[in-house]
């Protein structure tokens, strides 16, 4: 792999790694940007929807993204999406009123679904099926160790202010140089057919995809009751502030990014379908240990727990999914998947406040807990067709082979 090669990757992954941050950068300063707000109708349940807003945008625009990538191509689209990420995010810094950091929210997460899909359909192009759990591992890593960094960051920076964080988003300006001068145009996406080796009229597994894009959502919803209550649930424990949250939040970040070296491993010996188990299995058991937390000892043991879980369940589905899914329709399945995680973190409050309203935050980390056990329960009970047996196969083939051509 030459020099060129290395940093077109690596600039694709850090384009990935800061798709993740698109909701949860400024994390730590929601409870002094609820404080500043308190006087507004509204204003707490507001204040915690601007975290998770992008997530609506994004995904609703996800699948149009895919559409036009997989008509028009990459590259033109993703110059376009860093740019709005710059300006959309960093806006939050300078603006006054709520209704219009809400906006500029609304259009950062449109900036967020064009980087999220190029970035994905670009690593999925310079990528063999068979070698496609190397590379979305190799996303994870970097989405997580994005999480770890930028969030972390942005408790840092919520001390001086809950403006301030808003100014991470700076970062897509950054990337604009690499995608320009260093990211090709793929001949078949370009010309939107299908790839070298792949016939024109081979179908997707339509059913399996839809299952992936399931569990995509319900993976989201669950986790992003970690990032917008915890800051929240802190509260109850002394001397908690918004370092001490950015920390914790950074914490399973690290693990995830930890854990993400491990799929190539893991993925040589279970198949997708078992690897899935294993992961909602972890995050059960994260949301458990929250409900029942009593001390910051136990808490980061859940979020120990919780990142493990994470990387294991993201690597895992977005690798399944591309690996049964037929070039020609990759920027639309990609789109789809976009939509589905991304409509996951925006519901995932919608769902969870009612709950949360009536019993409180602990019961409502128990019910999710018990949610992802009984769904990792019915995975591994349940019988699979032979189609998805079929697709399932490739979890064993997706831990082996060199990375990103």
């Amino acid at each position: 792999m030459d020099y060129r090669t290395k940093l077109r990757d690596l600039t694709l992954m850090i384009a990935s790694s800061i798709t993740i941050i698109g909701t949860t950068a400024i994390a730590a300063g929601l409870p002094r940007m609820g404080d500043a707000f308190a006087g507004t109708p509204d204003g707490p349940f507001l204040v915690r929807l601007s975290l998770t807003v992008p997530a609506l945008s994004a995904g609703l625009c996800a699948p149009v993204m895919g559409l036009i990538v997989d008509r028009f191509g990459r590259k033109r689209l993703f110059v376009v999406a860093l740019l709005l990420y710059g300006v959309a995010g960093c806006a939050g810094a300078v603006l006054s009123s709520l209704s219009a950091i809400l906006l500029s929210r609304l259009l950062l997460g449109v900036a967020v679904s064009g980087v999220a899909t190029c970035a994905t359909a670009l690593i999925a192009d310079y990528t063999s099926r068979g070698q496609i759990g190397i590379s979305m591992g190799r996303q994870s890593l970097f989405m997580a160790l994005g999480n770890v960094v930028f969030v972390f960051l942005g408790g840092l920076l919520a001390l001086q202010g809950w403006r301030w964080p808003f100014l991470i988003y700076a970062v897509g300006f950054l990337l604009v140089p690499g995608v320009v001068l260093l990211l090709r145009e793929p001949e078949a996406a370009a010309a939107g057919g299908p790839a070298q080796g792949e016939a024109a009229d081979e179908r997707a597994p339509f059913g399996v995809m839809a299952v992936v894009y399931v569990l995509l959502f319900l993976n989201m919803v669950v986790y992003f009751m970690v990032p917008v209550n915890l800051p929240f649930y802190l509260r109850s424990f002394s001397g908690s502030g918004s370092a001490q949250a950015g920390a914790l939040l950074s914490l399973v970040g690290l693990v995830w990014a930890l854990t993400s070296t491990q799929y190539k491993r893991i993925a040589r010996h279970l198949n997708y379908r078992q690897i899935l188990v294993v992961a909602f299995l972890l995050i059960a058991a994260a949301n458990v240990l929250l409900g029942l937390a009593g001390s910051y000892s136990v808490v980061l043991t859940a979020l120990v727990l919780m990142g493990a879980g994470l990387a294991f369940a993201i690597t895992n589905l977005n690798a399944w999914l591309l690996a049964i899914t037929p070039a020609r329709i990759k920027g639309r399945a990609i789109g789809i998947g976009v939509l589905c995680s991304f409509l996951g973190q925006f519901c995932s409050p919608l769902v969870v406040q009612p709950l949360v309203s009536e019993f409180g935050l602990a019961t409502g980390y128990l019910a999710a807990g018990c949610l992802m056990a009984a769904v990792a329960a019915t995975a591994a009970l349940l019988p699979a067709g032979r189609k998805a047996l079929a697709a399932e196969s490739a979890g064993a083939l997706a831990g082996r082979g060199s990375s990103v051509r």
